[in-house]
């Protein structure tokens, strides 16, 4: 497993850098710019996306990849998102440019029996992070806060579930209302934690270093850090939380109006800092703050925010657990459906896995199998690997698309011309841009 999990590191790593740098990182460079370029049309669609990122594996996956790979986790997290961010611009990219998801595009590239095996995997991958995982932080954040029985939330949940896709609820305008609820709520409340304990940050960054780079555990070598439990949690717990990379955000995005399909991409980047540099961040300061032991689940963040709001703490994290977690459970049923459509499963099919879904909802509350975190990670880094494959064979493809979108990139921008970048040079140099500029592609 420890194997595994290294490869899909080092994947994600060596291809975000790869995108990050043909991409001239210009998200970063300048982010005013690209974020007045985001298109409205795509926002619903963005949401559910992130929707199924922004889960339980920012509170619960953030205490696990602390417990297992010490502070040093937070830095590789945030690492691996900076270059993640590149990555999931290209992959939703490249759904736009196929408008059916990963599995049209892996097909493509890869073949059939690569797409269904990709197919399979997200469809297990739903059943488990997004049924078992996800009910079972619920589960176990409501037994502890209000006493209700492991059972009884599962029924509860599962039937929430079985309303939402029975009844044919619209997905996109729920996950439009619950996502940013619960985001704003969670970051104001992190945030609270974080400053009544701002004396202890100087010392918790400089633990954060220096167990990031810890060789203790690895054979040895230039390139012995790569294998220790820091990055190996850091990076795939980060993978397991903003998903870049794994080819469920095209799912969600293929769906959308907008023409420019590079322009829809920039959502991608945006999912990444939410997810992982703002919110997975967050958490886990709270929990170095304020010295809890992170022995992994929801009950560290739990005591975390206990610190600071005493039993009010709770009650708070339960909600927003609850909140994250159906998010989460909403996004991956979606993907299941479209799994299924590629096998073109029909109404029947549909139906009989929605079935088991909400069943495995019901199965994660009540039993909350610890077994099913490894599973999760195992899941995710195939689809990594599969999906990451087909991404970096169709390159030209997503280049092709992000020149013809970076060159007119400044009259999608509301007033681009008075925009100034955040690099030196642009920043010594600062002009408006011209349409010379615009029309080959200058960025400075």
């Amino acid at each position: 497993m420890s194997l595994l999990l290294t490869v899909a590191s080092v994947m994600l790593l060596t291809c975000g850098a790869y995108f990050t740098l043909k991409f001239r990182a210009f998200y970063i460079l300048h982010p005013i710019k690209t974020l007045r370029s985001v298109p409205k049309n795509g926002v619903k669609h963005m949401l559910l996306s992130l929707g199924g990122t922004v889960g339980v594996g920012n509170i619960a996956g953030v205490s696990v990849a602390i417990a297992l790979g010490g502070s040093g986790a937070v830095l590789w997290m945030i690492i691996g998102a900076l270059v993640a961010m590149a990555l999931k611009y290209a992959e939703i990219t490249l759904g736009m440019l196929h408008r059916g998801g990963a599995t049209v595009y892996i097909e493509k590239t890869l073949g059939s029996i690569a797409a269904s095996l990709f197919a399979v995997l997200l469809i297990a991958d739903a059943i488990v992070m997004g049924g078992v995982i996800q009910s079972g932080a619920v589960s176990e954040a409501i037994h502890v806060s209000f006493g209700i029985s492991y059972v009884v939330s599962g029924i509860m949940l599962s039937m929430l579930a079985a309303a939402v896709f029975f009844f044919k609820i619209d997905l996109f305008g729920l996950s439009s209302v619950i996502v940013p609820f619960m985001s704003v709520g969670y970051v104001v409340c992190a945030l609270a934690v974080i400053l009544l304990n701002a004396e202890q940050i100087p010392q918790t960054v400089q633990s954060i270093f220096s167990e990031a780079f810890d060789t203790k555990a690895a054979a040895g070598g230039a390139l012995g850090f790569v294998f220790t439990p820091a990055m190996r949690q850091g990076i795939v717990k980060g993978l397991f939380s903003n998903e870049a990379g794994c080819g469920t955000a095209p799912m969600a995005h293929a769906a959308s109006a907008e023409k420019v399909p590079a322009r829809q991409g920039l959502f991608g980047v945006f999912e990444v800092f939410v997810d992982t540099v703002l919110m997975c961040t967050l958490t886990a300061f709270t929990i170095l703050l304020t010295g809890v032991e992170p022995a992994g689940g929801v009950r560290t963040c739990i005591e975390a925010f206990g610190t600071v709001f005493g039993a009010v703490a709770s009650p708070i994290l339960a909600i927003s657990v609850l909140l994250f977690a159906f998010s989460a459970i909403v996004s991956f049923g979606y993907y299941g459906t479209k799994c299924l459509e590629y096998f073109k499963a029909g109404d029947t099919g549909r139906s009989v896995f929605l079935i088991a879904y909400c069943l495995s909802v019901f199965v994660g509350a009540a039993l909350s199998p610890a077994a099913s975190w490894k599973i999760a990670d195992m899941v995710v880094c195939f689809m990594l690997i599969l999906n990451t494959s087909a991404v970096v064979c169709s390159r030209k493809e997503i280049f092709t698309a992000h020149n013809a979108f970076y060159s007119q990139m400044g009259k999608y921008s509301h007033k681009a011309s008075k925009t100034r970048s955040l690099s030196p040079v642009s920043i010594k140099n600062a002009s408006p841009m011209s349409d010379t500029d615009i029309n080959r592609g200058s960025m400075l």
